[in-house]
């Protein structure tokens, strides 16, 4: 589904205005830099990329034919982008069905309320060993609340194929999160 705001701001930017560009920025700048940040954990390097993405995005915003939402036209960017400047830069990362999960669907005994904070700390840590590929696809699902079809659109993979790949996410990072309990 379009945004109207965003949909006058392109046409607007599209027929010369470039400060219109600012209200597009400001929509989704936090939105992209925290993805980008989740995947780098470098704030000087997400910073870089989330600048790289904007500027591809001012670029080629007479080339967005408003079929797709802007939304996913602009994830699809920021996928594309961060995985392209991971690759130059050669950061690597070491890493070994539709409904959203917790944390307590990862622990397999019936902790405390308190112990929240504990498995959030594992969690983060499973997703931190996670491939950038698989993190840019948790972080779009879980925190940024994408469908299955917009991360299709924005991946390029098939919409089976991103259910199957979040399925095997959250049993790779279940056996994560056990191996680390076992470790403590």
């Amino acid at each position: 589904m379009q945004n109207v705001n965003d949909l006058l701001y392109i046409q607007r930017v599209k027929a010369g205005d470039i400060r219109a560009f600012s209200a597009i920025l400001s929509a989704y700048q936090n939105r992209i830099f925290t993805i980008v940040m989740k995947i780098v954990e470098n704030r000087e390097d997400a910073e870089d990329i989330t600048q790289e993405i904007f500027i591809k995005v001012f670029k080629s915003l007479g080339q967005f034919k408003e079929e797709a939402a802007f939304s996913t036209w602009l994830y699809r960017i920021a996928y594309n982008t961060t995985l392209s400047e991971l690759r130059k830069k050669k950061l690597y990362f070491t890493s070994e069905n539709d409904e959203f999960f917790t944390v307590n669907e990862i622990f397999t005994d019936e902790d405390e309320e308190s112990d929240m904070e504990i498995k959030l700390q594992f969690l983060e840590k499973a997703i931190k060993k996670l491939p950038p590929d698989e993190i840019f696809l948790v972080t779009l699902y879980y925190l940024n609340g994408q469908s299955v079809e917009n991360i299709s659109g924005i991946s390029g993979l098939s919409v089976s194929n991103v259910k199957v790949k979040l399925h095997r996410i959250r049993k790779k990072l279940a056996l994560e999160i056990n191996r680390l309990i076992q470790n403590e």
